[in-house]
């Protein structure tokens, strides 16, 4: 009798063993797809990350080249301006030789110098 009781002690030990370890078992495999899941997160992070700063990167070019195209623009702007100004001073250095503009509105009837305040 002393000898049933052992193996029965060892039968139950065995099962309980083996439930302990079945339950592990599915520990492990949760821990792993959890682990798996925030792995995939992780990239995918990293993807969008990459890809935000290549676009930050191109805009930053784009911005750069519409700021130099401003600026080239600018510069040919104030030339046309200065030229202009060259102009007006030939026109109404000829038209109106003795400063004798004839002013109607703000404007020299004659050269069309704009009248300055």
């Amino acid at each position: 009798m002393k000898t049933e009781i052992m193996i029965a002690v060892l039968a139950l030990l065995c099962i309980g063993s083996m439930a302990a370890a079945f339950v592990l078992w599915a520990k492990v495999d949760e821990y792993k797809r959890t682990a798996q899941d925030e792995h995939a997160n992780y990239i995918a992070a990293l993807r969008l990350a990459n890809t935000n700063a290549e676009h930050a990167q191109l805009l930053d070019h784009e911005r750069d080249v519409i700021f130099d195209k401003v600026n080239e623009l600018s510069v040919l702007n104030l030339g046309l301006h200065l030229e202009i100004a060259k102009l007006q001073d030939f026109k109404s250095a000829t038209l109106c030789p003795m400063n004798d503009h004839v002013w109607k509105d703000g404007r020299c009837v004659k050269c069309g110098r704009m009248k300055d305040d």
